[in-house]
């Protein structure tokens, strides 16, 4: 008779392979738990300098804090009086700083490759650290920080973080760090951690989804109907006076990548408009192009062909491999080609998209805002009359005068004369 001899768990992690694809989904507090397990197994552990390479603290309870304003003065905002020179910044930063401190006594810290920090309380301080650390305390090369509540609030200096970039990719030593995911595309993170997202999308867009063959970032979708919370919300045209975002990110070709980039629009670009728009990233992934020409006036960024600072990191960052090459190239087609991404600030396309379907029309195929009623329009627009009615596709829609009650947003949303304009009329009629 032969006996078969289960493999115990030291003999199957001490498979590199093995150990690379497991170790990395293993949440911190396991991880610690299992080093106190066995002798043998803490000396596996501790002898791999891949076992916290990739370290998520998102989930550690330890590592939230109240959210509470500090007390500007006088008015007792907790059981136990606080110190009254403690500045927000510091105490904010107060839980991170305890648990790096903690990792460095351990000599875990150092051997963190990819950070992930999501919605957690990181300060412009505590990012400067990791960004700027020249001791070695950080090996941080991929970090994520998207979500983070003290970078989503407007009273935030976006100034600072710009600044951050600025030093780090200028200063003498190149930094450690080379990819920053800050404040990600226009899908919530919670939704890109919903594992039917791509069952929603195809529930909203089931003409236009075959037509998309990247399906594992949203970067590459149309699913945004408004955008989310971006630099755009932080007023860029006065926080950002006096910072030169296009030649921050110059400086930042091949030293440092970012989940945003700058819209291309024609809007942008003093020689082709006599008022330009001041420069803004792309918040609205458009997923395809012009529904006229196929394309756009600034061409779509492709990887391998456009220039990496055209193309965001993807999200989320790679589990398994710390190449920030993988971290921002995407799948291909099918047909062995990378697909095209399109992707413009929401001045650039508020007046140009469909609501309904996300198909737009680009500035060579419609002109001005006033001449791309031609092909996109809201329900109030059709009725008075200001639409062309060789564009209106035969139909014949009835007035109902623009006294009505306006029960919903349809009527001010933007719709495509094709299609969509026909199917919400008669479905209100």
């Amino acid at each position: 008779m032969t006996s078969t001899t289960v493999p115990c768990l030291i003999s199957v992690l001490s498979n590199n392979l093995i150990f690379n694809l497991i170790i990395p989904h293993i949440p911190i507090q396991s991880l610690l738990a299992l080093l106190s397990t066995s002798r043998r197994i803490r000396t596996l552990l501790k002898s791999s300098p891949d076992t916290f390479r990739y370290l998520d603290l998102t989930n550690l309870p330890v590592a939230n804090v109240d959210r509470t304003p500090l007390d500007p003065g006088g008015i007792s905002w907790r059981a136990e009086r606080m110190d009254e020179a403690l500045t927000e910044e510091e105490f904010f930063s107060g839980p991170l700083r305890g648990i790096f401190y903690s990792l460095t006594q351990q000599k875990i810290l150092q051997n963190v490759s990819t950070l992930i920090l999501d919605g957690m309380a990181v300060t412009t301080d505590i990012l400067g650290e990791i960004m700027l650390d020249t001791t070695g305390t950080f090996n941080v090369r991929i970090l994520s920080v998207r979500g983070c509540f003290k970078f989503t609030y407007p009273q935030v200096e976006t100034r600072n973080i710009f600044q951050l970039i600025k030093l780090a990719v200028t200063q003498p030593k190149p930094p450690r760090l080379k990819a920053l995911y800050l404040f990600g595309c226009t899908t919530p993170i919670t939704y890109l951690k919903d594992p039917s997202w791509q069952a929603k999308a195809l529930r909203l867009l089931p003409e236009i989804f075959p037509r998309v063959h990247q399906l594992e970032d949203p970067w590459y979708l149309p699913l945004a109907a408004s955008p989310r919370q971006s630099i755009d919300s932080f007023d860029p045209l006065g926080n950002l006076i006096g910072l030169d975002i296009e030649k921050i990110f110059d400086d930042t070709e091949g030293v440092m990548k970012f989940d945003f980039i700058l819209c291309r629009g024609p809007g942008h670009n003093p020689d082709k408009t006599k008022d330009p728009i001041p420069p803004r990233l792309a918040n609205v992934p458009l997923g395809f192009g012009c529904m006229k020409c196929g394309t756009s006036p600034e061409g779509p960024a492709v990887y391998g062909i456009s220039p990496s600072s055209w193309l965001p990191l993807l999200a989320p960052p790679p589990i398994t491999t710390t190449s920030v090459e993988a971290a921002w190239r995407p799948p291909t087609k099918p047909n062995g080609t990378y697909p095209e991404l399109y992707a413009r600030c929401s001045s650039c396309i508020d007046y140009r998209r469909c609501f309904r379907c996300r198909k737009w029309i680009c500035e060579n195929c419609a002109g001005s805002n006033k001449a791309a009623m031609k092909y996109i329009a809201t329900l109030l627009e059709v009725e008075a009359g200001m639409v062309p009615t060789e564009y209106l596709h035969g139909a014949v829609y009835e007035p109902r005068g623009l006294g009505m009650v306006l029960t919903d947003s349809w009527e001010l949303r933007k719709l495509c004369l094709k299609k969509c304009m026909k199917d919400v009329w008669l479905s209100r009629s």
